[in-house]
């Protein structure tokens, strides 16, 4: 497993955008860290890094506060918003390259490890692979 990190490859005009991975987002840092481990058995998978709460702050949280509630002409903004209210609440990271797998593969792995959300950010599209359920919401208010 990788350490987690914001190179400038994975923004585009300040907006992260990863793109040829997923981000997705537990309740916990442990959470997190057993979804790499079923993730990692996914058939030509990439490289996986678990992201803090505090990593994730720290990554995104200015940007964040400088779009506000301001609409963006995509959903990154309001991606990078959302990651920073779920980590504020303690809620990990996890990015993952894509790589060779099958994105449904990994979706399926993310689902049987409890993620809350999860974007695939492909060239121009991003894929919710994860729709946003009560138990997000839950985790959003502090509730999990």
């Amino acid at each position: 497993m990788n350490a987690f990190s914001v190179p400038s490859s994975h923004l585009s005009m300040g907006a992260y955008y990863p793109k040829g991975h997923i981000f997705a987002m537990f309740a916990t840092t442990q959470a997190a860290q057993s979804a790499a481990a079923k993730v990692s058995g996914v058939d030509k998978v990439g490289s996986a890094a678990v992201a803090s709460p505090q990593e994730i702050t720290q990554a995104f949280a200015a940007r964040a506060a400088e779009v506000g509630g301001m609409p963006s002409v995509g959903r990154e903004d309001q991606f990078m918003a959302r990651f920073v209210e779920l980590a504020g609440t303690g809620n990990a990271g996890l990015l993952i390259e894509v790589s060779g797998a099958s994105p449904d593969a990994i979706s399926k792995a993310l689902l049987d490890a409890g993620a809350l959300l999860a974007y695939y950010y492909r060239a121009l599209i991003i894929d919710e692979l994860v729709e946003l359920t009560g138990r997000t919401e839950a985790a959003a208010a502090g509730r999990l």
